[in-house]
Protein backbone atom coordinates (compact mmCIF):
# COMPACT_ATOMS: atom_id res chain seq x y z
CA UNK A 1 0.00 0.00 0.00
CA UNK A 2 1.44 3.37 -1.03
CA UNK A 3 1.78 6.14 1.52
CA UNK A 4 -1.38 8.32 1.53
CA UNK A 5 -0.79 11.97 0.66
CA UNK A 6 -1.67 14.79 3.02
CA UNK A 7 -4.63 15.78 0.83
CA UNK A 8 -6.05 12.24 0.64
CA UNK A 9 -5.58 11.75 4.38
CA UNK A 10 -7.43 14.98 5.18
CA UNK A 11 -10.24 13.96 2.83
CA UNK A 12 -10.80 10.54 4.47
CA UNK A 13 -14.06 9.88 6.30
CA UNK A 14 -12.30 8.43 9.31
CA UNK A 15 -15.48 7.98 11.29
CA UNK A 16 -17.01 5.86 8.52
CA UNK A 17 -14.00 3.55 8.25
CA UNK A 18 -13.78 0.16 9.95
CA UNK A 19 -11.10 -0.60 12.53
CA UNK A 20 -9.37 -2.82 9.96
CA UNK A 21 -9.31 0.04 7.42
CA UNK A 22 -8.03 2.48 10.02
CA UNK A 23 -5.24 0.10 10.99
CA UNK A 24 -4.32 -0.48 7.35
CA UNK A 25 -3.92 3.28 6.91
CA UNK A 26 -1.90 3.57 10.11
CA UNK A 27 0.27 0.66 8.98
CA UNK A 28 1.05 2.43 5.71
CA UNK A 29 2.15 5.44 7.77
CA UNK A 30 4.22 3.17 10.08
CA UNK A 31 2.25 4.36 13.10
CA UNK A 32 1.19 2.29 16.17
CA UNK A 33 -1.92 0.10 15.72
CA UNK A 34 -2.94 -0.22 19.36
CA UNK A 35 -6.00 1.42 20.89
CA UNK A 36 -9.76 1.57 20.32
CA UNK A 37 -11.39 3.11 17.25
CA UNK A 38 -11.54 6.61 18.73
CA UNK A 39 -7.82 6.48 19.52
CA UNK A 40 -7.01 5.24 16.02
CA UNK A 41 -9.00 8.11 14.50
CA UNK A 42 -7.30 10.64 16.77
CA UNK A 43 -3.89 9.29 15.72
CA UNK A 44 -4.78 9.61 12.04
CA UNK A 45 -6.19 13.11 12.48
CA UNK A 46 -2.94 14.17 14.11
CA UNK A 47 -0.95 12.55 11.30
CA UNK A 48 -3.02 14.43 8.70
CA UNK A 49 -2.36 17.76 10.42
CA UNK A 50 1.38 17.23 10.80
CA UNK A 51 2.20 15.37 7.56
CA UNK A 52 4.42 17.34 5.16
CA UNK A 53 3.00 18.33 1.80
CA UNK A 54 5.81 16.47 0.03
CA UNK A 55 4.03 13.08 0.09
CA UNK A 56 2.19 12.68 -3.22
CA UNK A 57 0.00 10.23 -5.11
CA UNK A 58 -1.34 10.03 -8.66
CA UNK A 59 -4.44 11.95 -7.55
CA UNK A 60 -2.29 14.92 -6.59
CA UNK A 61 -1.11 15.34 -10.18
CA UNK A 62 -3.77 17.45 -11.88
CA UNK A 63 -4.55 17.69 -15.59
CA UNK A 64 -1.94 15.19 -16.82
CA UNK A 65 -3.99 12.10 -17.63
CA UNK A 66 -1.77 10.97 -20.57
CA UNK A 67 1.35 11.09 -18.40
CA UNK A 68 -0.30 9.36 -15.44
CA UNK A 69 -1.68 6.61 -17.71
CA UNK A 70 1.83 6.06 -19.07
CA UNK A 71 3.25 5.84 -15.55
CA UNK A 72 0.56 3.39 -14.45
CA UNK A 73 1.33 1.11 -17.40
CA UNK A 74 5.09 1.45 -16.92
CA UNK A 75 4.86 0.73 -13.20
CA UNK A 76 3.24 -2.63 -13.97
CA UNK A 77 6.46 -3.68 -15.73
CA UNK A 78 8.16 -3.96 -12.34
CA UNK A 79 5.76 -6.73 -11.28
CA UNK A 80 6.50 -10.50 -11.43
CA UNK A 81 3.54 -10.85 -13.82
CA UNK A 82 5.39 -8.72 -16.39
CA UNK A 83 8.29 -11.19 -16.49
CA UNK A 84 5.86 -14.10 -16.80
CA UNK A 85 4.12 -12.28 -19.67
CA UNK A 86 7.42 -12.02 -21.54
CA UNK A 87 9.08 -8.70 -20.67
CA UNK A 88 12.82 -9.28 -20.42
CA UNK A 89 13.93 -6.14 -18.56
CA UNK A 90 12.72 -3.21 -16.49
CA UNK A 91 12.17 0.21 -18.10
CA UNK A 92 15.15 2.53 -17.67
CA UNK A 93 13.49 5.91 -17.21
CA UNK A 94 11.63 8.95 -18.45
CA UNK A 95 12.62 12.50 -19.41
CA UNK A 96 10.35 15.37 -18.38
CA UNK A 97 10.68 18.84 -19.82
CA UNK A 98 8.31 21.75 -19.53
CA UNK A 99 7.21 24.93 -17.88
CA UNK A 100 9.01 25.77 -14.61
CA UNK A 101 6.86 25.19 -11.54
CA UNK A 102 4.42 22.74 -13.13
CA UNK A 103 5.13 19.78 -10.89
CA UNK A 104 8.06 17.81 -12.30
CA UNK A 105 9.59 17.22 -8.86
CA UNK A 106 6.18 16.38 -7.40
CA UNK A 107 5.63 13.81 -10.16
CA UNK A 108 8.92 12.07 -9.39
CA UNK A 109 8.03 11.78 -5.70
CA UNK A 110 4.53 10.54 -6.51
CA UNK A 111 5.89 7.81 -8.80
CA UNK A 112 8.26 6.51 -6.12
CA UNK A 113 5.38 6.46 -3.64
CA UNK A 114 2.86 4.83 -5.99
CA UNK A 115 5.38 2.22 -7.11
CA UNK A 116 6.44 1.55 -3.50
CA UNK A 117 10.07 2.29 -4.36
CA UNK A 118 12.86 4.08 -2.58
CA UNK A 119 13.52 7.64 -3.82
CA UNK A 120 16.94 9.14 -4.43
CA UNK A 121 17.42 12.73 -5.57
CA UNK A 122 20.79 13.44 -7.18
CA UNK A 123 22.47 16.64 -6.01
CA UNK A 124 25.20 18.38 -8.05
CA UNK A 125 27.91 17.69 -5.46
CA UNK A 126 27.29 13.96 -5.91
CA UNK A 127 28.48 14.08 -9.53
CA UNK A 128 30.89 17.00 -9.92
CA UNK A 129 34.24 17.28 -8.13
CA UNK A 130 37.30 19.53 -8.38
CA UNK A 131 39.89 16.81 -8.94
CA UNK A 132 40.78 14.72 -11.97
CA UNK A 133 38.67 11.54 -12.18
CA UNK A 134 36.21 12.82 -9.52
CA UNK A 135 33.29 12.88 -11.97
CA UNK A 136 33.86 9.33 -13.13
CA UNK A 137 34.31 8.03 -9.57
CA UNK A 138 31.20 9.84 -8.35
CA UNK A 139 29.10 8.44 -11.18
CA UNK A 140 30.36 4.91 -10.57
CA UNK A 141 29.58 5.27 -6.85
CA UNK A 142 26.09 6.56 -7.69
CA UNK A 143 25.09 3.74 -10.03
CA UNK A 144 26.58 1.10 -7.72
CA UNK A 145 24.58 2.53 -4.80
CA UNK A 146 21.40 2.66 -6.88
CA UNK A 147 21.78 -0.97 -7.97
CA UNK A 148 22.27 -2.02 -4.35
CA UNK A 149 19.10 -0.15 -3.28
CA UNK A 150 16.92 -1.25 -6.21
CA UNK A 151 14.09 -1.05 -6.88
CA UNK A 152 14.57 2.69 -6.66
CA UNK A 153 13.50 5.88 -8.46
CA UNK A 154 16.48 8.14 -9.17
CA UNK A 155 15.51 11.77 -9.75
CA UNK A 156 17.88 14.21 -11.44
CA UNK A 157 16.50 17.74 -11.77
CA UNK A 158 17.86 20.01 -14.52
CA UNK A 159 19.97 17.17 -15.82
CA UNK A 160 21.30 19.22 -18.73
CA UNK A 161 23.33 21.28 -16.23
CA UNK A 162 25.14 18.15 -15.04
CA UNK A 163 25.25 16.08 -18.23
CA UNK A 164 24.83 18.65 -21.01
CA UNK A 165 27.24 18.92 -23.91
CA UNK A 166 29.44 22.00 -23.39
CA UNK A 167 32.36 21.62 -25.80
CA UNK A 168 33.86 24.97 -26.86
CA UNK A 169 34.23 24.69 -30.63
CA UNK A 170 37.08 22.40 -31.65
CA UNK A 171 38.70 22.51 -28.21
CA UNK A 172 38.18 19.53 -25.93
CA UNK A 173 38.67 20.62 -22.33
CA UNK A 174 39.48 18.41 -19.37
CA UNK A 175 36.07 19.18 -17.89
CA UNK A 176 34.43 17.99 -21.11
CA UNK A 177 36.37 14.73 -21.03
CA UNK A 178 35.42 14.10 -17.40
CA UNK A 179 31.77 14.80 -18.13
CA UNK A 180 31.76 12.52 -21.17
CA UNK A 181 33.44 9.73 -19.21
CA UNK A 182 30.88 10.01 -16.43
CA UNK A 183 28.07 9.98 -18.97
CA UNK A 184 29.52 6.84 -20.58
CA UNK A 185 29.31 5.09 -17.21
CA UNK A 186 25.67 6.14 -16.87
CA UNK A 187 24.85 5.10 -20.45
CA UNK A 188 26.33 1.66 -19.94
CA UNK A 189 24.48 1.25 -16.66
CA UNK A 190 21.12 2.24 -18.19
CA UNK A 191 21.71 -0.17 -21.05
CA UNK A 192 22.94 -3.19 -19.12
CA UNK A 193 21.57 -3.00 -15.58
CA UNK A 194 18.33 -4.78 -14.81
CA UNK A 195 18.17 -4.41 -11.03
CA UNK A 196 15.16 -2.09 -11.10
CA UNK A 197 16.58 1.44 -11.19
CA UNK A 198 14.18 3.90 -12.84
CA UNK A 199 15.58 7.31 -13.77
CA UNK A 200 13.40 10.42 -13.89
CA UNK A 201 15.33 13.29 -15.46
CA UNK A 202 14.04 16.83 -15.97
CA UNK A 203 15.61 19.16 -18.53
CA UNK A 204 14.21 22.48 -19.69
CA UNK A 205 16.95 22.57 -22.36
CA UNK A 206 17.05 18.90 -23.27
CA UNK A 207 18.69 19.63 -26.64
CA UNK A 208 21.94 20.20 -24.71
CA UNK A 209 21.97 16.52 -23.75
CA UNK A 210 23.61 13.93 -25.97
CA UNK A 211 21.44 11.94 -28.42
CA UNK A 212 22.78 8.73 -26.87
CA UNK A 213 21.46 9.72 -23.42
CA UNK A 214 18.11 10.90 -24.76
CA UNK A 215 17.73 7.56 -26.54
CA UNK A 216 17.95 5.67 -23.24
CA UNK A 217 14.64 7.00 -21.96
CA UNK A 218 11.49 4.98 -22.57
CA UNK A 219 9.36 8.14 -22.56
CA UNK A 220 9.88 11.86 -23.20
CA UNK A 221 7.10 14.23 -22.10
CA UNK A 222 6.45 17.97 -22.16
CA UNK A 223 4.52 19.41 -19.20
CA UNK A 224 2.58 22.57 -20.06
CA UNK A 225 0.80 25.13 -17.89
CA UNK A 226 -2.34 23.74 -16.21
CA UNK A 227 -5.64 24.17 -18.04
CA UNK A 228 -8.69 25.82 -16.49
CA UNK A 229 -10.02 22.49 -15.18
CA UNK A 230 -6.62 21.57 -13.76
CA UNK A 231 -6.31 24.98 -12.08
CA UNK A 232 -9.66 24.45 -10.35
CA UNK A 233 -8.45 21.10 -9.04
CA UNK A 234 -5.09 22.54 -7.96
CA UNK A 235 -6.68 25.48 -6.12
CA UNK A 236 -9.19 23.22 -4.37
CA UNK A 237 -6.51 20.72 -3.40
CA UNK A 238 -4.17 23.38 -2.03
CA UNK A 239 -6.97 24.93 0.02
CA UNK A 240 -7.86 21.50 1.44
CA UNK A 241 -4.24 20.88 2.41
CA UNK A 242 -4.26 24.24 4.18
CA UNK A 243 -7.37 23.17 6.11
CA UNK A 244 -9.80 25.36 4.18
CA UNK A 245 -13.08 24.20 2.63
CA UNK A 246 -12.95 24.93 -1.13
CA UNK A 247 -16.74 25.38 -1.21
CA UNK A 248 -16.26 28.54 0.88
CA UNK A 249 -14.47 30.22 -2.03
CA UNK A 250 -15.24 31.15 -5.63
CA UNK A 251 -13.04 28.53 -7.28
CA UNK A 252 -14.39 29.35 -10.76
CA UNK A 253 -13.29 32.97 -10.45
CA UNK A 254 -9.92 32.06 -9.01
CA UNK A 255 -9.31 29.63 -11.88
CA UNK A 256 -10.22 32.35 -14.37
CA UNK A 257 -7.89 35.01 -12.95
CA UNK A 258 -5.06 32.47 -12.60
CA UNK A 259 -4.90 31.83 -16.35
CA UNK A 260 -1.24 31.39 -17.27
CA UNK A 261 -0.25 30.41 -13.72
CA UNK A 262 1.87 27.37 -12.98
CA UNK A 263 1.09 25.17 -10.00
CA UNK A 264 3.88 26.92 -8.10
CA UNK A 265 2.38 30.33 -8.97
CA UNK A 266 -0.96 29.21 -7.54
CA UNK A 267 0.63 27.87 -4.37
CA UNK A 268 2.59 31.09 -3.86
CA UNK A 269 -0.52 33.25 -4.35
CA UNK A 270 -2.58 31.19 -1.88
CA UNK A 271 0.20 31.36 0.71
CA UNK A 272 0.49 35.13 0.21
CA UNK A 273 -3.26 35.50 0.79
CA UNK A 274 -3.05 33.40 3.95
CA UNK A 275 -0.05 35.40 5.17
CA UNK A 276 -2.02 38.62 4.81
CA UNK A 277 -4.99 37.23 6.77
CA UNK A 278 -2.74 35.72 9.42
CA UNK A 279 -0.88 39.02 9.88
CA UNK A 280 -4.20 40.72 10.61
CA UNK A 281 -4.78 38.96 13.91
CA UNK A 282 -5.16 35.55 12.25
CA UNK A 283 -8.58 36.44 10.85
CA UNK A 284 -10.41 33.99 8.52
CA UNK A 285 -9.18 33.75 4.95
CA UNK A 286 -11.76 35.27 2.57
CA UNK A 287 -12.22 35.40 -1.19
CA UNK A 288 -10.95 38.97 -1.49
CA UNK A 289 -7.60 37.91 0.03
CA UNK A 290 -7.15 35.30 -2.67
CA UNK A 291 -8.32 37.56 -5.50
CA UNK A 292 -5.91 40.30 -4.45
CA UNK A 293 -2.98 37.89 -4.13
CA UNK A 294 -3.69 36.35 -7.54
CA UNK A 295 -4.00 39.79 -9.14
CA UNK A 296 -0.63 40.90 -7.77
CA UNK A 297 1.22 37.78 -8.90
CA UNK A 298 3.34 37.78 -12.06
CA UNK A 299 2.61 34.42 -13.71
CA UNK A 300 5.21 32.08 -15.13
CA UNK A 301 3.62 32.47 -18.59
CA UNK A 302 4.80 36.10 -18.65
CA UNK A 303 8.27 35.51 -17.24
CA UNK A 304 9.08 32.57 -19.55
CA UNK A 305 6.89 33.45 -22.55
CA UNK A 306 9.48 32.74 -25.27
CA UNK A 307 10.78 29.61 -23.59
CA UNK A 308 7.24 28.20 -23.28
CA UNK A 309 6.52 28.92 -26.95
CA UNK A 310 9.71 27.09 -27.97
CA UNK A 311 8.86 24.07 -25.81
CA UNK A 312 5.32 23.86 -27.23
CA UNK A 313 6.82 23.87 -30.69
CA UNK A 314 8.77 20.71 -29.77
CA UNK A 315 5.48 18.91 -29.16
CA UNK A 316 4.09 19.99 -32.52
CA UNK A 317 7.29 18.70 -34.16
CA UNK A 318 6.94 15.30 -32.48
CA UNK A 319 10.09 15.66 -30.37
CA UNK A 320 8.09 15.35 -27.14
CA UNK A 321 4.79 13.81 -26.09
CA UNK A 322 2.21 16.06 -24.44
CA UNK A 323 1.78 15.23 -20.77
CA UNK A 324 -1.30 17.40 -20.29
CA UNK A 325 -4.89 16.36 -20.93
CA UNK A 326 -6.28 18.00 -24.08
CA UNK A 327 -9.43 19.99 -23.41
CA UNK A 328 -11.49 22.40 -25.42
CA UNK A 329 -12.89 25.71 -24.26
CA UNK A 330 -11.67 29.06 -23.03
CA UNK A 331 -8.27 29.00 -21.38
CA UNK A 332 -7.42 25.35 -22.06
CA UNK A 333 -4.95 23.37 -24.09
CA UNK A 334 -6.24 22.37 -27.51
CA UNK A 335 -4.97 21.09 -30.85
CA UNK A 336 -5.04 23.75 -33.53
CA UNK A 337 -4.46 23.24 -37.24
CA UNK A 338 -4.19 19.50 -36.89
CA UNK A 339 -1.00 19.45 -34.81
CA UNK A 340 -0.07 22.72 -33.10
CA UNK A 341 -0.81 22.86 -29.38
CA UNK A 342 -2.16 26.25 -28.37
CA UNK A 343 -4.13 27.88 -25.56
CA UNK A 344 -7.56 29.11 -26.66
Amino acid sequence: MSLPSKRSLLAMDLGGMTVVELKDTLRSLKLPLDGNKAELIERLEHAAQTMPESVFQYDDIKGMDPLIHWFKMTGRLFSPEAAIYGFTRFPAGVLLTGVPGCGKSMIAKAIANEWNMDFHRVHPEELVGPCVSDNERFMRDLVDDLAARAPVVCFMDEAEKLLGQTKAGSMYRAADAARDSAESILLQFMEDDNSGVFFIFTANEFEKMSPALLDRFHGRFFIDLPSSTARKDIISSMLEIRQRNPSDYDIERLAEISDGFSGRDIRTAIDEAMKSAFFQDARPLVDSDLVEAFAQAIPTSEIHKEQIADMREMVSQGKMRAANSQEFGAGVLAVKGGSQLEWV
